[in-house]
């Protein structure tokens, strides 16, 4: 009896809930400063159903009330033995609408952070101000955090919206540099600035061009 070897085919198929993935392309400086200049940052339409009242935010959500109430350290507070480090405010930035999210700014002490919080009441949580695609469907944040030596994270962030629910799909810490500067030019493209760290001290600026597989 003759045995056929017949040859094998593996059919790859990709995920359907696979997130997306990035990618880094080193680019000159000029490069950078061409798409920057050609670029427009992305305006998101924003409503303000929510005031803050008597130094307290209250955010409605369908979990109940979510309430923010202002720590202002003055002097007064210090000499009563509070710190100042426990300084925090919070500054409402409206509701985003293509997100359905309440956007909230917080101040603390030395740092800061910015709250997307959902209608149901879950919250994300930015390190630097959001910046959004042009199409409104995706939302990136960085935040330098080397020289500040563990004050704030030093990462990149990005987050997208995907059947109606804005998650984060990727995150990059990085412990060589530090992001400097972000900007969108499309759906799925970005232009990233970092700064060398080489012993602790900075160093040379770098430059990339990120793209987003759809």
């Amino acid at each position: 009896m003759q045995i056929r070897s017949w040859p094998v085919v593996l059919l790859l198929v990709a995920r359907p809930d696979a997130p997306p993935t990035v990618t880094f392309r080193a680019i000159s400086a000029t490069e950078y400063q061409q798409a920057k200049a050609a670029g427009t940052p992305a305006k998101v339409p924003t409503t303000f159903p929510v005031q803050a009242r008597n130094g307290q935010l209250t955010i409605p959500t369908t979990a109940g009330p979510q309430h923010y109430r202002n720590v202002v350290i003055d002097a007064a507070a210090v000499a009563r033995g509070q710190s100042e480090e426990q300084e925090t405010r919070y500054a409402y930035l409206g509701l985003l609408t293509p997100f359905r999210r309440h956007l909230v700014e917080v101040t603390l002490y030395e740092t800061g952070e910015w709250w997307l919080i959902s209608p149901e009441g879950r919250r994300l949580t930015l390190y630097g101000p959001p910046l959004y695609s042009p199409d409104q469907r995706s939302v990136a944040a960085i935040s330098a955090g080397l020289e500040y030596s563990g004050g704030q994270p030093n990462l990149v962030q990005l987050l997208r919206l995907k059947n109606g629910t804005l998650r984060p799909f990727w995150e990059l810490r990085p412990t060589a540099w530090e992001p400097e500067e972000l900007f969108w030019t499309g759906p799925n493209t970005l232009y990233l600035k970092g700064e060398k760290w080489t012993g602790g001290h900075q160093g040379t600026l770098v430059y990339w061009r990120l793209t987003v597989s759809k």
